[in-house]
């Protein structure tokens, strides 16, 4: 779901004029052997970089150290698909350009040729090509990592006025003797199976 198979077959075409570049996938799941076995195979093994789960300060190191953000996410066996991903929210927040799939609620967060580019799902060759168009050119890579922010800040602006309105609608249910009301989950806490970011050469 995540396509990160995907990433890596990307990151082996793009790696080919970047030699320098390296890969880093954060998360971990069932399928990390085989995601090895093919990294290994595609001859790109050395700079993949496996992290396994990271607390949310690491992330944002992780993120802060970066040129990019990878999210190809792809339409599981069940047909399931992921709304607006969280974890591109918080890479767009910290100035990170997006290179994703048009999947689910991608598009809502990512401003295709704005805050980063999309691609069809599965598409390893267009996910790389668009890899290369985004850091080929300090100037739109800069322009990009800027609009990214301000999209993460504006939407962050909304989600307090939404919690205002929530702490407002729980204080009317305590006046009316109701408890233990429902409580939206911030964004900044949720944490993605697999996030993938690929840092500065």
């Amino acid at each position: 779901k995540k396509g990160v198979a995907t990433s890596l077959r990307a990151f082996a075409i793009f790696k080919k004029d970047n030699p320098h570049a390296e890969f880093f996938i954060a998360g971990k799941g069932p399928l990390q052997p085989e995601l090895e076995m093919l990294a290994d195979g595609l001859g790109i093994l050395r700079d993949v970089h496996f992290v396994g789960f990271l607390s949310q300060p690491k992330l944002l190191e992780l993120y802060a150290s970066s040129h990019l953000f990878l999210h190809p996410s792809e339409i599981s066996s069940n047909q399931d698909q992921e709304g607006v991903p969280n974890s591109a929210l918080e890479a767009m927040a910290t100035g990170l350009p997006v290179v994703a799939t048009r999947h689910g609620g991608i598009p809502e967060a990512v401003d295709h040729g704005r805050t980063g580019f999309l691609v069809a799902e599965e598409d390893h060759v267009g996910l790389a090509k668009a890899m290369q168009l985004t850091t080929s050119s300090p100037a739109l890579l800069k322009k990009m990592a800027e609009r990214a922010h301000a999209t993460v800040v504006e939407r962050f602006e909304q989600a307090a006025q939404i919690e205002q309105l929530e702490s407002f609608y729980e204080e009317a249910i305590a006046m009316n003797g109701v408890t233990e009301p429902v409580k939206a989950r911030p964004i900044a806490q949720f944490a993605p199976q697999f996030a993938e970011g690929l840092p500065a050469e």
